[in-house]
């Protein structure tokens, strides 16, 4: 029952982290008049902030994507070359990229200064949680470095908790735009935050073995 409970979980992130992938992924038809960019056509004469807002959306793919295949040791054995380059190209990509892209658009954000002050906490919380996970294994910590991992990752999964609680926020609470844009720049990270502290729990045994099973792979 644990297994079926496991697996499902990780089919339906699997599921969500694709549509994420491809919602992001449309805007490289570079179709200034779509979705969010339709609320931004100020920004569009703005050099600095259109060539962030790509490069935040093009490394936020390879983050999703990356960290993903970072958890399946069936997929990458965690022992591999080819887990420490996928490894480093996550890093590279919050901690140089994404991140601090996210950190720059922030300043920009819809819902004035209260939300982008929570994306702001957000971009940073995000770069500090991936650095933590970076300096355990660079540490040979291999237990705390997973326990981070796992709250990095959730972090990066924030973009798929946000896109959820808008329509939710609007439909079902009757939150106005404004307002709505607010919450957002909060709940998202923050309830993720939560889910990942709630499955380092949940794993606290199997992450006690997961030295071992580093060894054995």
């Amino acid at each position: 029952m644990r297994k079926l409970v496991f697996y499902s979980a990780w089919m339906i992130t699997a599921f969500l982290a694709a549509c994420l992938v491809v919602i992001a992924a449309l805007y490289f038809s570079f179709d200034t008049d779509y979705n969010f960019l339709l609320s931004k056509q100020e920004m569009l004469d703005n050099p600095i902030w259109l060539t962030s807002f790509y490069i935040h959306l093009a490394f936020g793919i390879i983050s999703v994507i990356a960290g993903f295949i970072l958890f399946f040791n069936r997929l990458v054995r965690f022992t591999s070359k080819l887990h420490k380059q996928i490894g480093k190209l996550y890093i590279i990509s919050i901690l140089f990229l994404t991140g601090p892209t996210g950190f720059y658009l922030s300043f920009y954000a819809e819902g004035g200064a209260l939300a982008s002050i929570g994306f702001i906490m957000m971009s940073f919380f995000w770069m500090y949680l991936t650095y933590m996970a970076f300096a355990k294994i660079i540490k040979g910590d291999i237990q705390s470095h997973y326990k981070w991992m796992i709250r990095s990752y959730c972090f990066t999964l924030s973009g798929i908790t946000l896109r959820l609680f808008t329509p939710i926020g609007v439909q079902i609470f009757g939150l106005d735009y404004e307002t709505n844009f607010i919450f957002s720049a909060y709940i998202p990270w923050m309830l993720n935050l939560a889910i990942g502290e709630l499955l380092i729990y949940l794993n606290r045994k199997s992450i006690k073995n997961y030295k071992l099973l580093i060894t054995k792979s």
